[in-house]
């Protein structure tokens, strides 16, 4: 019981800063297509949103792999049989931004 409590959320806290990311670059997205009619800065916007989106998605998820291990027993069980889940929750999220952004792209002002 000497090790720290955090290391036992870690896992949850990377899934929550993606889940904070996603609804950035949502609104992000939304309110660039409502500002601006310039297709090209629109593209390049939405671009860096997405690659700043895939970034916090391999950061969250090589956290809730490395982490994981170190949480305690019990934790170490419930982080093992929830790892699919917690990836496919990652890709799935990183998806809908990249349709989302490119549909702002094309629907344009």
């Amino acid at each position: 019981m000497n090790d720290l409590l955090i290391i036992d959320m870690l896992p949850t806290y990377g899934l929550l800063f993606y889940l904070l990311i996603s609804v950035f670059v949502f609104v992000g997205c939304r309110g660039l297509r409502r500002r601006t009619s310039d297709r090209g800065l629109l593209r390049f916007a939405v671009g860096a949103f997405l690659v700043v989106s895939a970034l916090g998605a391999v950061f969250a998820a090589l956290v809730y792999i490395m982490a994981a291990p170190l949480a305690q027993p019990d934790m170490v069980d419930f982080y093992r049989m929830y790892r699919p889940g917690a990836l496919i929750f990652l890709l799935g999220l990183f998806i809908i931004q990249f349709v989302f952004g490119v549909a702002a792209v094309y629907r344009g002002k």
